[in-house]
């Protein structure tokens, strides 16, 4: 028997509506329906007020049922994977900095935008990971960002200008390539998150 068959086998059996144990647990009468139907599974402190609330053991609940098991293993593996990303992200902005002030070691420099380069790619692949395993995307990664992303590239903007009417010479040229660069990064991700947008809405409408 899989685990919203049980659910709603331990409630039928208790004599209860999916709203009697919806108002119970704090959840929407859907996501009691959603649980029992399969189409989703509960996280762990629900799961816990479950088999409190049926007077069940988690190890009845979720007995062979691999997709429970799976969704309880995400947290977990996505809560060891972050701190990996952070790192290589502060990675990524010492390398930008040394760049920024490298300005006569040509193949030191060259050696950096090319770990720059792969350390990018390195945290492009988690990024995919992790939105692979959890519900939160890209796009609501980035309007959660977006606001800081548009200060601190306003911000290298500004630098870049004053550094050029200082005169300053490769630093000036380095914080341009930089600007441009952060400037087309935020143009892509506003593309994506419109585009993911319309495809949602035509979803949604179909």
């Amino acid at each position: 028997m899989e685990f919203g068959e049980r659910l709603k086998q331990a409630r039928q059996a208790q004599h209860l509506t999916q709203a009697t144990v919806a108002q119970a647990l704090n959840v929407t009468r859907q996501t009691i329906s959603s649980w029992e139907t399969g189409h989703s599974y509960p996280d762990i402190d629900s799961l816990i007020r479950l088999s409190d609330y049926y007077h069940l053991s988690l190890d009845t609940l979720i007995k062979e049922d691999a997709g429970v098991t799976e969704t309880l293993r995400k947290p977990e593996v996505l809560r060891r994977i972050r701190p990996i990303t952070q790192l290589l992200l502060v990675i990524n902005v010492c390398f930008i900095v040394a760049i920024l002030f490298t300005q006569h070691l040509l193949i030191a420099k060259i050696t950096l935008d090319v770990m720059g380069l792969l350390n990018l790619l390195a945290i492009t692949r988690l990024r995919e990971f992790t939105d692979a395993i959890s519900d939160d995307s890209s796009v609501s990664r980035w309007q959660r960002c977006r606001r800081w992303a548009y200060l601190i590239t306003l911000l290298l903007t500004l630098m870049t200008v004053i550094s050029w009417l200082t005169l300053a010479g490769p630093l000036a040229d380095n914080l341009t390539i930089l600007c441009g660069a952060l400037w087309l990064a935020i143009l892509l991700a506003e593309f994506s998150t419109r585009h993911d947008r319309r495809t949602t809405q035509k979803r949604n409408a179909d």
